[in-house]
């Protein structure tokens, strides 16, 4: 008889074929993440990555006059330490906790020997650094050309797919950081939706209330990620499972 396959809600690892997750799901030990934890410290080499069940982390940007500003923000659909995919080992950038949760925690150490064990898990892992570049490339493309209140129903939208609910615990500040845009402009971006029924906004509470509305507003600048995503992470797994079964 065979072992029951172990039950993730990170999608990255219940994507992964069998033979795959029995290699990495051993390692894995269950941890919570604090809100404001620090997962990846510049310039530092990575000692552990994590694959979030709930709650979410955001990696940052900084300049060396520490300005900082969010590159893109990865919940149960993803993993911190890509570095450690790429063998580069350590990152300029930041990853922190966002919204308190858990994970699956792995060390890069053990990460590696399965990835140097399995060459296919380490296709099945690198698919994800592919999706999650398109993701960080999109909020450049953001900053480029979008107005602050579509910026905002973008981060918004983004962090809404990583959730249960429709709940945000968020401050002005820490949106005003994020989106590297002055505080005052965050407030306006917010009135702004709320005026428009789109969300609600309480002190530092956010609540989404027409999804389809903000995905309108952002007139474009939402989607093209989360459809690569489906198709390199959801759409291959299924190929995958699909031929195994063949």
């Amino acid at each position: 008889m065979t072992s029951p396959r172990p039950a993730f809600r990170n999608q990255l690892l219940a994507s992964l074929p069998g033979e795959e997750l029995a290699a990495l799901a051993p390692l894995l030990d269950s941890v919570t993440l604090l809100q404001g934890q620090v997962l990846e410290a510049p310039n530092t080499e990575i000692g552990a990555v994590y694959f979030p069940e709930s709650g979410i982390a955001s990696v940052v940007v900084m300049d060396p006059a520490g300005r900082r500003m969010e590159a893109g923000p990865f919940g149960r659909d993803g993993m911190s330490g890509v570095a450690v995919l790429t063998d580069a080992g350590r990152s300029p950038h930041e990853t922190v906790v966002q919204v308190p949760g858990t994970a699956s925690r792995v060390s890069a150490a053990a990460l590696n020997g399965a990835l140097r064990r399995s060459p296919d898990l380490h296709r099945a892992l690198l698919r994800y650094v592919q999706a999650f570049s398109i993701q960080v490339s999109h909020t450049a493309l953001a900053a480029g050309v979008a107005i602050v209140q579509q910026r905002l129903a973008r981060w918004l939208l983004m962090l809404h797919d990583r959730i249960d609910g429709d709940e945000l615990q968020l401050t002005h500040d820490f949106m005003a950081m994020m989106l590297a845009v002055r505080r005052p402009g965050v407030t306006v971006a917010l009135h702004e939706l709320e005026g428009c029924g789109l969300i609600r906004s309480r002190r530092g509470l956010v609540i989404i209330r027409d999804r389809a509305g903000l995905v309108e507003l952002c007139a474009g600048i939402y989607g093209v990620p989360e459809a690569e995503y489906r198709r390199l992470i959801v759409q291959a797994a299924h190929t995958e499972a699909v031929t195994a079964g063949t």
